[in-house]
C-alpha cells in the first residue's frame, strides 16, 4: 500500500517558509530543535491577522489534495 502524504497545517507552512528565509539570510549550521523554537516563538508572537496567510496557504493545499484523491 502506498502512504498518502496528509496536507500541512498552517503552522507548517509557515515553518517551511522561516526556514527557507533562514536559508536565503545565509544562516546556516542552526541544529533543527533551535530553529523550531525560534519559528515557535515567533507563531505565538504573530496575530491572527498575520496566521491568515498561512491558513489561506494550508487550506489551499488540503482542498488540492482532496482532489488529487478523489480523482485517483
Amino acid at each position: 500500500m502506498i502512504h498518502q502524504s496528509r496536507a500541512i497545517n498552517p503552522y507548517f507552512v509557515f515553518l517551511d517558509q522561516f526556514r527557507d528565509n533562514l536559508r536565503k539570510l545565509g544562516i546556516k549550521n542552526i541544529k533543527p530543535t533551535v530553529v523550531a523554537k525560534m519559528c515557535g516563538q515567533k507563531w505565538r508572537e504573530m496575530s491572527d491577522a498575520q496566521k491568515s496567510v498561512y491558513i489561506e496557504k494550508a487550506k489551499n493545499n488540503r482542498e488540492s489534495r482532496d482532489m488529487e484523491n478523489s480523482v485517483k
